[in-house]
């Protein structure tokens, strides 16, 4: 092999690695919280696979397998939010929007809730958030927080 195709074959080599390391980088990590059935706690965010007592829930967005309702909630920064599946059997993957990468509030992906289950999460980030079902994010609806 002439030193001019060694070269060449180096070169080749990095550009892969490279683009692979960039392609890594960009992947959404919000992906790994939506796959797991353990509690996470971010430094405002805490959601949960198990429901909190009603004391403690500022408000429920309940998921019919078409629709979210209420479409508009509104809450206080810090207060729980709990999202329950009432479909008897539709997928629910609640996400903030937009999607797919989920990132303009990262604290309301709460990702998979099965039929007849519920999460909670709570976020500390004031401002209007939208949030979908990843699997049909034509149903969407919007967060307050205050």
């Amino acid at each position: 092999m002439s030193k001019s195709a060694k070269i060449l074959l180096v070169l080749v080599v990095m550009a892969v690695i490279a683009i692979s390391a960039i392609i890594g980088m960009g992947k959404d990590d919000t992906t790994s919280n939506s796959n797991t059935n353990t509690n996470t706690n971010n430094s405002n965010n805490q959601t949960s696979d198990t429901d909190n007592s009603d004391a403690e829930v500022a408000a429920t967005i309940s998921y019919d397998g078409t629709t979210f309702s209420p479409s508009t909630t509104t809450i206080k920064a810090g207060q729980i939010v709990k999202v329950t599946n009432d479909s008897s059997d539709a997928e629910l993957d609640f996400d903030s929007d937009p999607h797919p990468t989920h990132t303009n509030n990262p604290d309301l992906n709460a990702g998979d809730i099965e039929p007849g289950q519920s999460k909670t999460f709570s976020t500390d980030k004031t401002g209007t958030w939208g949030f979908h079902n990843h699997h049909d994010p034509s149903q969407h609806g919007e967060l307050v927080v205050e």
